[in-house]
C-alpha cells in the first residue's frame, strides 16, 4: 500500500491537467452545477488511502494538538454554512477544503516514505505531462484554424478563432485562464533550476562554508544550503546530472510559449511577477555570479513571447477571418497591455460589405476587450457593497458558497450562479472579516513552514505568482492545481 502512495503522487500533475475533461455531470440547480472531475476523484481516493495507512501506523492524530491554529480557518468556514445563502454549495465547497487539508496533512506525516529518488521521478512525471499537454494546446489551435469542430478540439466557446481571429487553447481545462495557471508552476520550477546551475568548484566552495540563500535574514534555523538544493538532489538514472540537461531550455521555451498562447492576462501577469521576485532576490543576493543566468532565463522568456506573438499573427493570417498577420499581432499587444499599446489599423467602416466581398468572416473583437475588465471590477465593487451593508455581514459574511446568491438577491447580478472573479473579495464577502483574518493567519503559518524548507525562494516565488493569479478568478474547488502542487513542493 505504501507504493500506491508514491504512484498517486506521481500521477498528480498528470491528473491536474484534466481539470475539466473528462467531466462527470450530475445535473444542475438554480445556483450551481453538480460535476466531478478527475482531480476531485484523485483527491478523494488519495485521502482514503492515506487515511487507512495513518490509522495502521497510529499517526492519524499525532502532533495535531500542536497544530490547532491550522484548523481555525477550515472550522470557521464549516460553521459559516449555518448562515449561508447557499448552504448546499457551501457544504460541497467545505468538503473539498477538508479533503485538501487532510491530503496536505497526510503528505507531511508520510513523507518518510519518499526516498531520495522520489523527487527526480516526480519531476520526470511533472515535466513529461506538461510537455504533452503543451503539444496538445498547439494541436488544439491548428484544429480550430482548419475548421475542426469544438466537439473534437475541446476548445471552449470563447477560445475559437472567431473571437480574436486566432484561437487560444484551454487544454483539458474549462478555459484558457485555468490552463495558464497550470503552466505557472512547471515554468517557474524550470527557471529556478536554470538559475541555480553552477560549476562544481563553486558548488563545493558554497557547501563548505554553508552559504545560505537567505543568509540568515529569516532566522538561524533556516538552512538553505546549496548542497541541499533541488538541482543537487536530482541526479538522473545514468549518473549524469539530469537537471543540467540541454533539454531544459527547450522545455522552458515550450511551456512559456504555451502559457503566452493561452492569452490569459491573469496567468501571464502572475508568472511575470513571480519571476521578477525570484530574479531580483537572486541578483541582490549573488550579484555578478548569477547575472548571466538571469539574462539567459529572461532571454528565453522573451524569445517565447516573440515566438508566440508570431504564431498568433500567422494563425490570424491563415485563419477563416479576414484578419492579417499584422492585425493579429496588434490585437495581442493591445489586449495584453490593457489597451495601452495600440498599433492596430483603422477598423473597417462597413464590415458586412467587407465580408461579402472578401468571403471571410469578421472577428468579434478587434483588440483590448475593456468589457472583460469592467465586468470583473463591477463584480468586485458590488461584492464590497453587499459586504459593507451591515455590521454582521462585515464580520461574518453571507456564509460559504453564498456570494453568487447574495449578489442575486440584492439585484446586482442576473444569476445566482455568478462567481466573483477575485478570490480575496469573494472570501471576504462569504466569511467576513473574521474568516478573512483567519485566512491571513493560515497564510502566515504556511510561509513560516516554507521558510524552514529547501528551495524556499522558489516556493515563495511560486506562492506569490499563484497569489497574484487569485486576483483574476475565484472558486476554491477550482484551484486544486495551486493547493496541491504547492503542498508537494513544500516537502520536496
Amino acid at each position: 500500500m505504501k507504493k500506491w502512495i508514491k504512484y498517486f503522487i506521481y500521477i498528480l500533475p498528470v491528473t491536474l491537467y484534466f481539470s475539466y475533461y473528462p467531466l462527470i455531470h450530475f445535473g444542475a440547480s438554480e445556483s450551481m452545477n453538480f460535476e466531478i472531475s478527475l482531480p476531485i476523484i484523485w483527491l478523494l481516493l488519495f485521502d482514503i488511502l492515506t487515511f487507512i495507512i495513518l490509522i495502521r501506523q497510529k499517526k492519524l492524530l499525532r502532533g495535531l494538538k500542536g497544530k490547532w491554529m491550522w484548523l481555525l480557518f477550515p472550522i470557521f468556514m464549516t460553521i459559516s454554512i449555518l448562515w449561508s445563502l447557499n448552504s448546499l454549495r457551501g457544504l460541497l465547497t467545505v468538503g473539498i477544503l477538508w479533503l485538501i487539508y487532510f491530503a496536505v496533512y497526510a503528505m507531511f506525516e508520510l513523507k518518510g516514505l519518499f526516498d531520495k529518488d522520489f523527487q527526480k521521478t516526480f519531476l520526470k512525471w511533472f515535466f513529461g505531462a506538461t510537455i504533452v499537454i503543451c503539444v496538445w494546446c498547439f494541436i488544439q489551435c491548428l484544429l480550430d484554424i482548419f475548421g475542426v469542430s469544438r466537439e473534437y478540439s475541446l476548445l471552449c466557446e470563447g477560445c475559437t478563432y472567431s473571437r480574436f481571429g486566432f484561437p487560444h487553447p484551454n487544454g483539458f481545462s474549462i478555459e484558457p485562464q485555468f490552463m495558464g495557471n497550470l503552466l505557472i508552476a512547471p515554468a517557474m520550477i524550470i527557471c529556478w533550476i536554470l538559475l541555480r546551475k553552477q560549476n562544481s568548484k563553486n558548488l563545493e566552495r558554497k557547501s563548505s562554508r554553508g552559504d545560505n540563500f537567505y543568509n540568515g535574514s529569516v532566522g538561524a534555523h533556516t538552512k538553505l544550503q546549496f548542497r541541499d538544493s533541488l538541482r543537487d538532489r536530482c541526479k538522473n538514472y545514468s549518473g549524469s546530472d539530469f537537471l543540467d540537461s540541454k533539454f531544459l531550455p527547450f522545455c522552458l521555451l515550450l511551456i512559456s510559449s504555451t502559457l503566452f498562447l493561452t492569452f490569459s492576462r491573469g496567468a501571464i501577469y502572475a508568472f511575470i511577477v513571480g519571476m521578477i521576485f525570484m530574479s531580483v532576490f537572486l541578483l541582490v543576493r549573488e550579484k555578478k555570479e548569477i547575472l548571466k543566468r538571469v539574462g539567459l532565463v529572461w532571454g528565453l522568456i522573451l524569445f517565447s513571447f516573440l515566438f508566440t506573438l508570431n504564431i498568433q499573427g500567422l494563425m490570424a493570417e491563415i485563419g477563416p477571418t479576414n484578419d492579417t498577420y499584422k492585425i493579429g499581432v496588434s490585437k495581442v499587444l493591445n489586449h495584453l497591455s490593457l489597451g495601452i499599446i495600440d498599433t492596430r489599423e483603422e477598423v473597417v467602416e462597413n464590415p458586412v460589405e467587407n465580408f461579402e466581398e472578401g468571403g471571410k468572416e469578421e472577428a468579434i473583437f478587434d483588440g483590448y476587450v475593456k468589457e472583460s475588465t469592467d465586468v470583473r471590477l463591477s463584480l468586485n465593487d458590488n461584492a464590497m457593497r453587499v459586504w459593507s451593508k451591515d455590521f454582521m455581514t462585515m464580520m461574518f459574511g453571507v456564509g460559504l458558497g453564498g456570494a453568487g446568491q447574495a449578489l442575486y438577491v440584492n439585484g446586482m447580478s442576473d444569476s445566482p450562479k455568478e462567481i466573483i472573479q477575485n478570490q480575496y473579495v469573494s472570501l471576504l464577502l462569504e466569511v467576513g472579516a473574521i474568516g478573512f483574518l483567519l485566512f491571513i493567519l493560515t497564510l502566515g503559518l504556511i510561509i513560516k513552514a516554507v521558510l524552514k524548507k529547501n528551495n524556499v525562494l522558489m516556493i515563495l516565488s511560486l506562492m506569490l505568482a499563484f497569489g497574484i493569479s487569485l486576483l483574476f478568478f475565484a472558486g476554491l474547488p477550482n484551484a486544486l492545481q495551486i493547493y496541491l502542487l504547492v503542498a508537494i513542493l513544500v516537502f520536496l
